[in-house]
């Protein structure tokens, strides 16, 4: 017994803790399979090679997407969601990755564009010092949607420092026509315009008997000044019908009830916390404007008469493209049609097209020497404003290129322009950097601008010149 005991102790110290029977066997199995790793990526192609670095690459994009999507939420994070996605939608990753799907000739495109109408772009204009205070501490990497942050945050600014108000040029529709009336940019005849909710309602009643609508064209459009944001809905047509029947005159009058005490809103916008601070500054106002004449919509394919209205991007007194609102297209000074609503792809990638062929519906619009016409009138606004960029909106109609009148302007536009975004932006941005304009000693509010500053020097005066002079104005 003591000899097997011997034997079985020294057996035992013969053979290997387990653990080190696996270690070894591991060090083989990694030994082997890194042997068989490096035989295999030897004897691959230059082909394969450079499938797999692209494949790489868009694997390092992707998440570069992502991390910078994660980042714009974070950082300066609107109040509304539907304001993250806006605030992420022109990121310069998500730009990156547009080229590799397609879009680099259309890049190309928009950047040949851009040196056409450059040297336009570099000219001096006067610019009014509330727009030279709204554009402070650039870095040179601003994006369109960037510019747009900035001119908010620092109105925001110059209105708690300051009191100025002068975004009233827009935010108001009221102030807006009122700078119209007094520079003399032709818009839509007003019936007339009012401050007190009881006035605008003994209005409308009058226009109920003794045919007195039968001055006005119709449909009237009935809007809150105060209200100028898409989703405050804050305009409503009047038609004869309305004004006939009691229930339907009724729905006007609770409209005007519940738009007179409803608060604005931007929230859909990445400035949207700013734009809450402007916009709780606003009083209710409201308007009534006549129709622009038709025909309308019908030169374009739409299946219902609507005013065909170009937006006009001014920057720096220069008028760069027009968008052709429900069509999906751009208008450029070089007589190119982009257009953009052909496929996903189009949309995804920005690839537009720009065929003829394709683009019939609205050749109109250069043939009958429109374009050059609503270019001047964009231009013309842009300049009383003595603004470093500005958003016109112009109604136009077939066969009557004369006939131009302004709709409305923006100086917050939400549009981002697909490739065209980063060269206006650069424009915009560029002109202060390099100060490229002439400051004018004004005081004025720019909305108070204007050779015709005396005759309408505010809004109430107005009101009561509207509602005694009718028509005057368009």
């Amino acid at each position: 017994s003591l000899s097997l005991s011997l034997s079985l102790s020294l057996s035992m110290q013969d053979e290997p803790p387990s653990w080190g029977i696996g270690t070894c066997l591991s060090k083989r199995r990694r030994r082997l399979l890194a042997k068989h790793i490096r035989t295999y990526l030897l004897s691959r192609t230059a082909v394969w090679w450079l499938k797999a670095l692209f494949g790489l690459l868009i694997v390092l994009t992707s998440g570069y997407v992502v991390a910078s999507h994660i980042s714009a939420i974070m950082v300066n994070a609107p109040a509304d969601f539907s304001a993250y996605l806006a605030k992420i939608k022109h990121t310069p990753a998500l730009q990156t990755m547009r080229l590799f799907l397609g879009g680099y000739s259309s890049y190309i495109k928009a950047k040949n564009y851009f040196e056409s109408q450059e040297a336009h772009l570099n000219e001096s204009i006067a610019l009014h010092p509330f727009w030279a205070r709204s554009q402070q501490g650039l870095t040179g990497r601003e994006t369109w949607q960037d510019m747009v942050i900035g001119r908010m945050s620092n109105m925001v600014k110059q209105l708690k420092e300051m009191d100025r108000d002068d975004f009233k040029i827009e935010k108001d529709k009221c102030e807006m026509y009122g700078f119209f009336k007094r520079n003399d940019i032709p818009f839509v005849p007003l019936a007339g315009m009012w401050s007190q909710k009881a006035e605008l309602l003994d209005f409308l009643r009058g226009l109920r008997v003794g045919g007195a609508a039968a001055k006005y064209t119709f449909p009237l459009w009935l809007k809150s000044c105060h209200l100028t944001q898409g989703d405050d809905a804050g305009r409503r047509m009047i038609t004869h019908k309305d004004l006939e029947d009691d229930e339907r005159f009724n729905e006007i009058v609770n409209w005007v009830e519940r738009k007179y005490t409803q608060k604005p809103n931007d929230n859909a916008r990445a400035w949207s916390d700013d734009a809450k601070v402007i916009l709780d500054t606003l009083k209710p106002r409201f308007l009534i404007q006549e129709s622009y004449k038709g025909p309308y919509g019908d030169s374009v394919g739409f299946q219902k008469a609507a005013p065909v209205e170009l937006k006009v991007e001014v920057v720096w007194g220069r008028a760069y493209l027009a968008n052709i609102c429900d069509y999906e297209a751009y208008a450029l000074r070089d007589g190119t049609i982009e257009r953009w609503d052909t496929s996903l792809f189009s949309r995804i990638a920005h690839v537009p097209v720009t065929s003829e062929e394709q683009n019939q519906n609205v050749l109109w619009l250069h043939n009958e020497n429109h374009m050059e016409k609503v270019f001047k009138l964009a231009e013309k606004v842009c300049k009383a404003m003595m603004a470093d960029q500005v958003r016109v909106d112009i109604f136009v109609r077939p066969g009557d290129p004369d006939a131009i009148v302004v709709n409305e302007i923006s100086i917050s536009p939400g549009a981002l322009y697909k490739w065209h975004a980063q060269f206006m932006a650069s424009a915009w941005r560029n002109g202060h950097v390099s100060h490229l304009y002439q400051m004018p000693a004004t005081t004025n509010k720019v909305y108070e601008e204007g050779p015709r500053e005396g005759v309408l020097s505010d809004g109430s005066q107005w009101f009561v010149q509207t509602n005694t002079n009718t028509n005057e104005g368009g």
